[in-house]
């Protein structure tokens, strides 16, 4: 309802602009050419105006979103230590760079690679005794 106003006041201001254009150009003798110029480009401010209050109404839209998501990640990054994911992600690339290390070579025994697979789970163990926060802080 008040965007149907101020389209309509918006529309009513600009027919008032142009009529304005129209006398204006008579009173000082100005030739119809000049006239005509003169409403096309008054047109064009206004069309150029209107978008750019759209784009800014959409900008406000995006700013919100944004600040949305940013408290979202604030909320996960309480639940979540990135710190300790990324380093279990690389021990467990590093264990699978080992195990397929391993498989080449015939003459692996099998007793070093569950010794390896018992102190990464030790090591995992260890990390999930300690709260993320406290090791962030050491």
């Amino acid at each position: 309802m008040v965007a149907d106003q101020k389209y309509s006041s918006d529309i009513s201001s600009e027919q008032e602009v142009i009529r304005y254009t129209e006398k204006l150009p008579q009173s000082l003798g100005l030739d119809e050419q000049n006239t005509r110029a003169y409403k096309a480009l008054s047109r064009q401010i206004w069309a150029l105006e209107k978008r750019l209050e759209d784009y800014y109404f959409e900008y406000v839209k995006l700013k919100k979103k944004v600040n949305l998501l940013k408290a979202e990640l604030d909320d996960l990054d309480e639940c979540v230590d990135r710190e300790t994911v990324v380093d279990l992600i690389h021990e467990i690339v590093l264990s699978l760079i080992g195990k397929a290390g391993q498989k080449e070579c015939k003459g692996s025994s099998y007793s070093s690679d569950s010794s390896k697979e018992s102190d990464l789970v030790e090591m995992v163990r260890e990390r999930k005794a300690v709260p993320h926060k406290q090791r962030r802080k050491a």
